[in-house]
């Protein structure tokens, strides 16, 4: 409600105090050469040329035995003033380790406080 929707990111349409959010499953059946990746909720807006951190986190996802598989899970969320116009996304670094598996373990959103 409020909100549209445009090329991956809501756009606040109604400036406001809004709490965005994103939960991301990570998994693989071996661990790459990194051992981390970062998992992050940004803005873009037409009143500055480039895009905008609001939150992120380091996940560190190889298990001891670096041959064995894992999970992990990335939750980020937080209060951000948005003037109307402003575009929020999430993005993930290394985004092959998404797990999708039934639609409940990653998303994203956001609504008016």
């Amino acid at each position: 409600r409020g909100l549209g929707y445009r090329g991956g990111s809501l756009v606040c349409r109604q400036a406001g105090l809004y709490f965005v959010y994103a939960k991301i499953q990570l998994g693989a059946s071996g661990c790459p050469a990194r051992a981390a990746t970062l998992h992050g909720i940004h803005k873009r807006t037409p009143r500055y040329p480039g895009v905008l951190d609001l939150l992120v986190n380091k996940v560190v996802y190889c298990p001891q035995s670096h041959g064995a598989p894992w999970a992990r899970q990335s939750f980020l969320g937080g209060l951000v003033q948005l003037e109307t116009g402003d575009e929020v996304f999430t993005r993930v670094q290394e985004p092959e380790l998404v797990r999708a598996v039934d639609g409940t373990r990653s998303y994203f959103g956001m609504f008016m406080v």
